[in-house]
């Protein structure tokens, strides 16, 4: 009997009455097996298994030659769209859309952070230091350059209009205005957007067409003094770059939920920039994300033994 697999950890699971309806409704159709993450006890054959949630390892998926579909945890797919073990005929599908508002609120809760110096004060009180921070910004009236316009960067706009910003988009498509958007551009536009912008907001999945593509050309074009915003994938900068423009003042403060090295080590001079904000990537940390993902995880189980469509599949090629 052809197997689905589920290889939950800590952060991504299903809760056990949820599993157990999916099981009990498709068992005349199909095993459902729960792994701990990627443990496979010796028990236990993977031979026929024809789906998989969660984010298998390299060896895993070795052990999963009748894999036809791929369900991930996460938004981003980059791991997996060019895997050298994942069948090219694999469907793969992501959680894009369960970030949206969480993804939102904590990029707001960065620029907030930025506009009032709170990385300033987080440092002066660990000091007991009393001084009034001189480099206050605003969000009304100020421009903001949001770099990737799927999901998280739709539901940021949408907060930043209500504080008065004006919302310039970038976007792979110009099919029509977005909600929320005074503007839109493509990539091939991207530097107008930064010529223009006050802030810039990354929100770019990593894909061979994004890698470093915010280098020091990216920031020499921007305005001086920006406030770089990076909540998308850390690969998409050039870090040695964002470093000397920070240095240079050309980038005026800088907030981090990503970084090309994740942990980030110790001793990387990114710690210690002036003005920095670096949150550890838990940009998709929140109690709403849960029920969003098993309600997609849930939908697409059964789409997938229906013989219907799956929810936000992957193309492939592009990596997102």
């Amino acid at each position: 009997m052809n197997k689905i697999v589920f290889g939950f950890d800590q952060e991504f699971s299903l809760p056990s009455a949820e599993y157990e309806q999916l099981a009990q409704r498709f068992k005349d159709h199909y095993e459902f097996v729960q792994l701990d993450a990627n443990t496979v006890p010796n028990s236990v054959s993977l031979e026929n298994a024809v789906a998989f949630i969660g984010a298998p390892s390299a060896e895993l998926l070795k052990k999963m030659p009748n894999l036809r579909w791929l369900q991930l945890p996460s938004a981003g797919a980059n791991h997996f769209a060019h895997h050298p073990n994942l069948a090219k005929e694999v469907t793969l599908t992501n959680s894009s859309g369960v970030f949206g508002v969480i993804g939102a609120e904590h990029t707001l809760a960065l620029i907030l952070a930025l506009i009032r110096e709170i990385p300033l004060y987080v440092k002066q009180t660990e000091r007991h230091l009393w001084h009034e921070g001189d480099r206050c910004l605003q969000i009304d009236g100020s421009t903001f350059g949001i770099i990737g316009y799927g999901d998280i960067g739709s539901e940021i706009a949408h907060r930043l209009k209500a504080f008065g910003a004006r919302v310039l988009a970038v976007k792979r498509n110009l099919s029509r205005l977005p909600e929320d958007a005074d503007a839109v551009y493509t990539l091939a536009d991207l530097d107008t957007v930064l010529n223009e912008s006050d802030f810039v907001v990354n929100v770019l999945p990593l894909t061979p067409e994004t890698k470093n593509l915010f280098d020091a050309k990216r920031f020499a074009a921007m305005k001086d003094g920006v406030q770089f915003i990076n909540v998308g994938r850390g690969g998409t900068v050039d870090e040695r770059a964002l470093i000397d423009a920070v240095h240079s003042g050309k980038v005026g403060g800088t907030a981090l939920d990503v970084t090309a090295e994740e942990p980030l080590p110790e001793n990387h001079p990114l710690w210690d920039l002036p003005n920095v904000l670096i949150t550890s990537h838990s940009l998709g940390v929140g109690p709403g994300k849960y029920k969003r993902r098993n309600d997609l995880v849930a939908k697409n189980v059964t789409n997938f033994i229906m013989g219907k469509p799956l929810k936000n599949q992957v193309n492939r090629e592009l990596g997102y």
